[in-house]
């Protein structure tokens, strides 16, 4: 009679866990340079008309958080207007954010 061997099957759940997650890691990489462009495209569009001509703050190469970028455009915060959801929805707000949190500073 085999006896249960709870090792073996912590090992095994952990490394299908593992090969889960590994997948879910590399399909979200793919969609990430997709949303990468599509935040860098509305950034350059329509954000970049004030934050690259001095009117608002630098946000290229802060490395500041995506929570910062969206909460901020949601709420408005002194010159900054709030960007309600019929002018920018939220999955592209969200990959703005997501570019600008891993942008490089312009030279």
């Amino acid at each position: 009679m085999n006896a249960f061997k709870p090792h073996s099957a912590l090992r095994a759940a952990g490394g299908a866990i593992l090969l889960a997650l590994g997948f879910a890691a590399s399909a979200q990489a793919a969609g990430t340079a997709a949303d990468q462009d599509k935040g860098r495209r509305f950034y350059e569009k329509v954000c970049a008309r004030c934050h690259e001509a001095g009117i608002g703050p630098v946000l290229l190469g802060r490395g500041l958080p995506p929570a910062i970028f969206t909460t901020i455009a949601r709420s408005g915060l002194n010159a900054m207007p709030a960007f309600r959801v019929t002018d920018v929805d939220d999955d592209t707000l969200q990959a703005v954010a997501e570019y600008l949190s891993k942008s490089a500073a312009k030279n």
